[in-house]
Order: structure tokens, then sequence, then C-alpha cells
């Protein structure tokens, strides 16, 4: 964790030289020096990343977090500072002078300090042999890097295995191990291959262990005819392929971590064409795609039945449960969230105490806390580490975030990867925008069999919301708390003094006793969880005397924060949770805001603040209501790293709807949601302002549009880049659906309408219209026909329709033959008119 603190820490320091270099006058060289030393450490951490076993190793990177957060905490507090000074009048900062010159030299010394902190970790690392250390796994890694390089380019062992492996993947402890095993000793099984095998890979792989493993299963060590240890690697390469040459063999490959593993041992297993196989058990797809051409086995979690077997049989081993126990005992291995290990563990540890109801009860709720609290049960978090421990080094922040959220708590991956942007885990690559890195990072750990997928999207197959299971939260909150990452609280006046970076408020206390409390005073990020009824007042109290560095503070009410919020210079992220908001212009001031999400109702004034435009790093702007802009439409700002914006109020009586127009002002938006306010009757001639055109927004990906008004018969007012569309309150639905119909990339549209007074309409889809359309989704409108000439909407596969009463006969959607799913809600005429379609149809067909 130290890796993730030191580059972000370098991203800090870079962002200070050069936004800050006017203040720096007598410490810049100093801070240019820390910088230089910041960075050889970062080459070291990142040569030390496979070597952390060793306890010294471990040491010097523990050291190296400690001076890193010192040297954290020393350049925020000095950027708060002059922030702080900025604020104040002409003659006040005048007079303030001399103690900016105290700051300063204050600041000196402190990098000085921390200077000589770095060069005591250099020495101790030659005292103690550690470059040694280095060199050793170095050249471990050199020559199995030269083996690798010998097999491709001499292939003197033989021609690569065509035969794939099958694979099952899965979370550790879910029970691939004995799926396998139960494969491996079926008798049929046993019949059909005279020669099998079953060898352990584990994450100390070693090839020489694995083939001598391998040959001694296959029980052929007698035919080889000499010592062992006078045989290379190459050569029991060779003497296994001629043994397996011509034979029937199954070969279990139990718990691979690495790709690497396969490209070793794949060509030891000849393709002999007589249904000879290969099975795998791995946590990670991308090993078990890479090692299979087949889809491999997802081994899923137990259903609450087959958890309570499982339980049962454990616990009571082939005698019956009583039944005043049953219930307590479902709800215990209900509880275990269908993982068999936790099952297993906990039915072991139940079947030795006293089975009453008693004892019983005190399990129920509180599993994942009972399965770590005795020495036994520790397996549990032993078996699940090697997971964490596996990860590279830009995911484990990643992970180790999970453990901010609450039990079984389904998070949004949007309001995830804002938070991993606004934390800096996602460091800048090139072109590449830092939310697509995150997903793909989001991405890795499902794979990874860290991270359960809850809702993926309809089209791209996104993931959409997510959950970690109980037991991997555990793990990342003992190993944040190690790492001084994160820690749980149930309310805010029962702090720690372990002094974590992160604290996660999951209680609904709200005492606060100043004088007596001890409160981190370095803390990063603040999240609220569980009853939301604080008392605004204390709340903004404590954060306000405590958190001066914050840079996340997540769900909180507004007034916590707003009426203070000059104070929080370092915020990057903020989500508020809010009755009648009202922005004050001050939070305009927060230069280094990436997130801004505002949930709630608006209150009075309905525009938002002028200077707006200071925000130069502002990526994400979420309102779950519309504010306008209170500047004219020509106004020149720029936000030019503006990726969302939602939802941004479009008033016509204040002429500015054309203020989009203006290209430069948010030149890289990717997803807007716009409410229009128009006059209820709009002057002859001028019908084209009726919608604003936004083709000048070249990058543009999502766009919501509610009110949209008169669409149809303007060109170009939204751009070909479009690929998810969502109207609301259509006007002239026929002409509008022609319009869509010419936009090349779109693949989502929504059309809503709930206008009872539209007349009934009859639409009719051209050729070649919609091309790319995967999902369309019809409510509340008045349509009488539909139909579709060949060739329209050539690869739709998802159609909802719902609330849509005036159907006199089928749509001829229905004929796609692309057609998946088809859902009809709250549409009688219509599902009775589906009841008459042919009793095999090519989708899905679900009516409510």
């Amino acid at each position: 964790m130290a890796d993730s603190v030191v580059t972000f820490l370098l991203q800090n320091l870079f962002d200070l030289l050069k936004e800050e270099a006017n203040f720096l006058a007598g410490v810049e060289d100093k801070v240019n020096s820390l910088h230089d030393e910041l960075s050889f450490i970062n080459i070291f951490l990142e040569s030390s990343a496979e070597k952390r076993k060793d306890k010294i190793v471990n040491e010097v990177v523990r050291q190296i977090r400690d001076v890193a957060y010192e040297a954290e905490d020393t350049i925020d507090h000095f950027i708060y500072n002059v922030a702080k000074h900025r604020r104040r009048s002409a003659i006040r900062r005048m007079f303030r002078l001399p103690s900016n010159t105290l700051m300063l030299r204050n600041v000196g010394k402190k990098i000085e300090g921390i200077k000589e902190k770095i060069n005591e970790i250099y020495n101790n690392r030659e005292r103690y042999g550690i470059e040694r250390v280095e060199a050793s796994g170095n050249a471990v890694e050199e020559e199995a890097m030269h083996r690798r390089r010998r097999e491709v380019e001499e292939d003197d062992v033989g021609i690569l295995s065509s035969m794939p492996a099958i694979s099952i993947i899965g979370m550790g402890g879910l029970g691939k191990t004995t799926l396998a095993r139960k494969i491996y000793n079926n008798p049929r099984v046993v019949r059909h291959f005279k020669c099998r095998a079953w060898v352990c890979v584990s994450q100390d792989f070693r090839i020489r262990e694995l083939l001598l493993q391998i040959l001694k299963e296959l029980g052929i060590l007698e035919e080889l005819g000499m010592r062992l240890e006078d045989m290379s690697d190459d050569e029991l390469k060779k003497k296994l392929v001629k043994c397996l040459q011509g034979r029937r063999f199954l070969v279990v490959m139990d718990d691979i971590w690495r790709a690497e593993v396969w490209d070793e041992v794949r060509s030891v297993f000849p393709d002999n064409s007589n249904r000879s196989r290969i099975l795998i058990t791995s946590r990670n797809k991308e090993v078990a795609l890479y090692a299979s051409h087949t889809p491999p086995y997802y081994l899923p979690f137990l259903k609450e039945n087959e958890s309570w077997e499982l339980f049962h049989k454990k616990v009571f081993r082939g005698e019956t449960c009583p039944p005043e126990l049953e219930t307590l005992g479902r709800q215990i291995a209900k509880g275990c969230r269908g993982l068999p290990l936790s099952i297993v563990v906990l039915a072991g540890r139940l079947a030795k105490m006293d089975k009453s109801l008693h004892i019983w009860s005190k399990f129920v709720g509180d599993v994942t806390s009972l399965l770590n609290s005795n020495e036994d049960t520790t397996i549990c978090q032993k078996i699940l580490s090697l997971s964490y421990t596996d990860l590279p080094r830009h995911l484990k922040p990643c992970f180790l975030y999970f453990g901010i959220y609450p039990e079984d708590f389904q998070i949004p991956v949007v309001e995830l990867v804002s938070l991993w942007v606004a934390e800096g885990f996602i460091q800048p690559k090139g072109n590449r925008l830092p939310e697509d890195d995150a997903e793909m990072y989001l991405e890795e750990l499902i794979d990874r069999s860290l991270i359960q997928v809850v809702r993926r999207r309809r089209i791209d197959g996104g993931v959409k919301t997510c959950r970690i299971h109980d037991l991997l939260r555990d793990l990342c909150i003992s190993e944040s708390a190690e790492e001084k990452f994160l820690e749980i609280h149930p309310g805010y006046e029962h702090l720690s003094t372990n002094n974590s970076r992160r604290l996660s408020i999951q209680g609904k206390t709200c005492r606060y006793q100043s004088s007596t409390l001890h409160v981190p005073k370095n803390v990063r990020s603040v999240f609220f969880f569980g009853n939301r009824s604080y008392d605004d007042c204390v709340i903004r109290k404590w954060l306000k005397e405590n958190f001066k560095l914050l840079r996340v503070i997540n769900y909180v009410p507004n007034s916590v924060v707003l009426k203070s919020i000059e104070t929080f210079i370092h915020l990057r992220y903020l989500r508020i949770d809010c009755h009648h908001l009202d922005f004050p212009d001050s939070i305009c001031n927060l230069t280094n805001l990436v997130t801004l999400r505002a949930l709630g109702d608006g209150g009075s004034n309905r525009y938002l603040p002028k200077g707006i435009f200071k925000l130069q790093r502002l990526r994400h702007l979420y309102l779950s209501y519309a504010l306008g802009w209170s500047f004219p439409w020509d106004s020149k700002g720029v936000l030019c790293n503006l990726q969302v914006l939602d939802c941004l109020a479009i008033n016509y009586e204040l002429k500015n709807h054309r203020f989009l127009v203006v290209p430069e002002n948010f030149p890289n938006v990717r997803h807007l949601t716009m409410s229009i306010y128009r006059p209820s009757t709009l002057e002859a001639g001028h019908e084209e302002d009726s919608f604003p055109s936004l083709h000048h927004l070249a990058h543009l990906e999502t766009l919501k549009i509610w009110d949209c008004g008169m669409l149809a018969g303007y060109p170009n007012l939204i751009p070909s880049t479009v690929t998810k569309l969502r109207l609301q309150r259509v006007e002239r639905l026929d002409a509008c659906v022609a319009e869509l119909g010419k936009l090349p990339n779109l693949r989502m549209l929504k059309l809503h309408g709930l206008q009872y007074e539209c007349p009934n309409v009859s639409i009719h889809v051209i050729a070649h219209s919609f091309p790319q359309l995967q999902f369309l989704e019809l409510r509340g409108l008045r349509i009488e026909e539909w139909k579709n000439e060949t060739s329209a909407m050539p690869r739709l596969t998802h159609l909802v329709i719902v609330q849509c009463f005036q159907f006199a006969s089928a749509p001829e959607l229905l004929s796609s033959t692309t057609l998946q799913y088809v859902k009809v809600s709250d549409s009688p005429r219509l599902a009775r008119l589906l009841q008459n379609l042919p009793g095999k149809v090519g989708f899905e067909l679900i009516i409510d």
C-alpha cells in the first residue's frame, strides 16, 4: 500500500510545483529534492513488489509508507495554509508576512527531516543486506525469463500441445477443488483414463517440482531408469512427453494463479487424439481463458437450500436436526452467503458445541465475525488472503476500498469509479480516460473472483452494480487496518488512534466531546452510512475542527459542509444528500474538486454559481434535479475536463438555451442530461428554438432529455456519436422516430411519453434505419401501429413496452429474427394480442 501512497504523492508534489510556484520562495529547491527522493523510492517499491514475503523488505516498505504519509501531510498542510492566506484581504495579508516567512521556514525544516529519515532507510537497507535479497530475487526472475525464451525460440522439447484445458474458476473457498476431486474420482472417469495425475500448483510455482509431482502421480518414475537429481528440467519434460505419448491421460492442475504456468507445462502434454484431458482450477478468469479454447465453468455460490443441506450434513453427520433448531440453522447457513468454505468451517465449530437454542442464537446475524474469532477458523482468512497477495500493486488499493461499504451493500459502479479517480488510484496513461481504466480495474477484480457482479448493462455488458462477499470485506478491513488505509467505526465519538487515512462511519450516534476526543488529524476521506439522522451542527463542527485535509466526503447532509465549505480546499469528491440545496458561491473555490454529487430536492436558488468555471478539474457533476446557468448564453467559460453533466436546466425565458451551442464550454462531455423549460407558446417563426443543437459536442455518448418537445424536423440536433438516448415527453413521435433512425451509432433508445392529450400515431420505420440499435423501450406512448420495413433495426435484441394502451395490432418489431428478450407491462390490449403469438418464438417473452 505504500506504493499507491508514494505514487499519488508524487503527482501531488508535481501539481504543487506547477501551480503554487509563487508561494514556494525559499523552499522550492527542497520540495524538488524531496520529489526526486520519492521517485527513487517508487522505483524500489516496484522492484520489491515480488519480494514482500521477506520480513526485512516488508519492514522497509512499512517505513517508506510512514515517511510518505508524513511528506504528504507536510505538503497538504502547506497548501491549506497558502489557500487560507489567499482568502485574506490585502491588508491582512500584508500584516501576516512574518508568519508566512515562518511557515516557509518550518516547511523547509520538515522536508529536511523527512529526507534524513529517507537516508536512514537507505542505510538500513545496506546494513541488513536488502540489496542481496533483491539481487537473489532478480536472478530467479531472470532465469525464469531465459528459460521461457529458450523454450519458445529453440523448441527443444517438442511441438506445443494443441490440446486445450478445461477450466473451473471461482472465488477462493467456493469448492473448485472439491468439484474437481469429484470428477477425478468418479468411477466412469477412472475407467476411461488409465493414466491420471493430480498436482497442486499454488502461488509458489516451481516447474521442476511440478514435473516431478506429475511423474510421481502417474506412477512412471521407475520407467526413467536414472537418478532424478541428475536430470535437467528439459530432460524431465522430454521424458514426460515420451511417457505420455500414446496414452489416454487425465491431469488435474489445481489452483493455478498465472498464465505463465500453462506456458511452462503445456508442451509436456502430447495431443494423442484419444480424448485425453487436462482440467485446471483457478480464481483468475484470465488464466482459464488463456489455457482453454472453450468457455470456463463459473462455479456458482450455493443457493439457500444447498447451503442448509451442506450445513446440516457437516453439523449432524448423518443424524437429523431437531425441529426447534432448523430455523436458526437455516439463518446461520444463509449468513455464510453461499460460500462452502465458511459453511464447513462454521459447521465444524458448531458440531463440537452443545446443540441448543441458546448457543445457536449467538451465531445468527454475526457469522463473519464468529468465523474470524477463533484460531481454528482463521483458515478462511488465510485461504482468501492469497487472492489479495497475488494482486498487482495498482489493484490493491482498489480492492481494499470495498471495505468502506457496509455488509451486502450494492455498490453503484459509477460512484465507485468516481471515487477511485478522485482518490488518485488511477494514474493518467496517454490519452486514455481514467474512468475507462477504472472500469478495466474493476473487471480485473471480478475476473480474479474477488468482486461479485449484481447487475450488468444490457447493451455493452458493463457492470452497473457490484458487491463483495462478507468474508472478503473482512479481509479488506483487516489488511486496511495494518496498512493504515481504512477503519470502520460505529460512530464518530469512538475513533481509534491508528491514524488511518479513511474513516467509514456506519452508525447512528451523534455525541461530540471535543475536549476529550482523540481524532486522527490526517484523515483524507470520510464516509457516512446507516442512519442519516445526524445532528448537522455537531457533524459540521466535528469535520471543520478535525479534518481540514479531507479529499473525499461521501453521504452527508448539505448543511454539514456547505456552511463551511471553504475549509475543505483539498476536496476532490463531494457527495451531498440533501433537501432544499442552495450552492454557495464559495464552492467555486474548491479548485481540486473532481466529482460533485448533490442528491435530493432543489432549494430556492435554481442556478449554478457564476464561478462554476473555476473548477477546472471537475469531471463529474451529478444533480438529481435540474439547475440552470445564471450567466449569458455567450459566456466563454470552459470546463475542459468535464465528462458528465447531469442535470442541466435549459430555460427559454432566460435565453440561455444556446449556451450549449458554444463548443468550447464543454468540449469533452460524454454524458449529458438536460431538462428543458419552454414557454407555453413559441413565437411564430421561432420553432427552431424548441431544441438546442448539440452537434458540436463531438464526444457525446449518452444523452437524456426531459420535455424534449418538437425534436423532429431539425437535422444535426443530436451528434452522430450518441450511443444511448432517452427522450421524455416526445411530441410528433412519428417524425421524431424518422429523424432518430438516421443516427449511425445509436444502440439504446428509450422513448417516454405519458402525454395523454397527444393524438394516436402510427410509426413507420423505413429500410436501413437504426442500423446499430439493440435495445428499444417504449413507455407511455399512444401508438396504434408500428411497421418496420425490411432491414430496419437489423440488430435489435431487447424490446420493452410499458403503458402503451393503444396498440391495435402486434408491432412488427416482434418479427425481428434477432430479438432475444421482450417484456410487456401495463399494456393489457397488447398483452391480449400477444397471446396469439406462435407457441415457439425465438425470444424470451415476459408479460406483466
